[in-house]
């Protein structure tokens, strides 16, 4: 841990992919992501991309932007102890303290919902 109490190491931020085609409203969003992730040090991924989704040129050149056909399961399947599901409907809020248990962050639910 850092001074600052974060976590030194970068993290990774996870979106499963779980649509055949990608929305222009969600090709925003990852690429946002994607942007803020880079710049802040940690990792994005998209997991679950099915193999027959042509990501658009723009979004695809995306700095910080990663993409894997496998699920979240198969990727991680050695540390999913170090996985943490972000859930909008979770009862327990995240905090700086969960850098020190998880290194790897799942959205869970639909991106831009709100509850």
């Amino acid at each position: 841990m850092s001074a600052q109490g974060l976590s030194a190491e970068p993290v990774t931020i996870v979106v499963e992919h779980l649509d055949p085609e990608l929305g222009a409203w969600s090709a925003l969003e990852y690429g946002c992501i994607a942007r803020e992730s880079h710049a802040a040090g940690s990792k994005f991924l998209l997991s679950s991309v099915p193999t027959s989704l042509q990501m658009p040129e723009d979004l695809a050149a995306t700095p910080g932007l990663g993409v894997e056909h496998r699920s979240v399961e198969q990727i991680f399947a050695d540390r999913k102890s170090r996985v943490c599901l972000l859930d909008p409907a979770a009862t327990v809020e995240l905090s700086p303290a969960d850098a020190d248990t998880f290194d790897v962050f799942l959205f869970g639910g639909i991106l831009g919902e709100c509850f």
